[in-house]
């Protein structure tokens, strides 16, 4: 697979290099719908599960998407397990 780069200017981001770079292995975006459902701590891992439960998604613009690789600088990731977000997911797209 061809090195790819990808740039961002959240200088935050734990992931955050020099010039803009993202120094990330795996990156998880999504729609902004979509990422609202589940924890900030969920993230590349977990793709194959979101599409297993929602489906490929769609957005009409580029500001309907999300990344939630996002991680702050200090390391710190809020609080949720990949156990408790599937819980939590499965509650809140019933609802929807």
């Amino acid at each position: 697979m061809p090195q790819l780069e990808v740039y961002c200017t959240v200088r935050n981001c734990h992931y955050w290099a020099d010039g803009e770079h993202c120094t990330a292995e795996k990156i998880l975006v999504t729609t902004d719908a979509i990422g609202r459902l589940y924890p900030e701590s969920v993230d590349a891992a977990e793709a194959q599960d979101i599409v297993r439960q929602h489906g490929p998604t769609e957005a009409e613009k580029c500001y309907d998407t999300c990344c939630k690789t996002f991680t702050p600088r200090d390391g710190a990731k809020p609080a949720g397990t990949p156990a408790k977000m599937a819980g939590k997911a499965q509650r809140l797209a019933t609802r929807h």
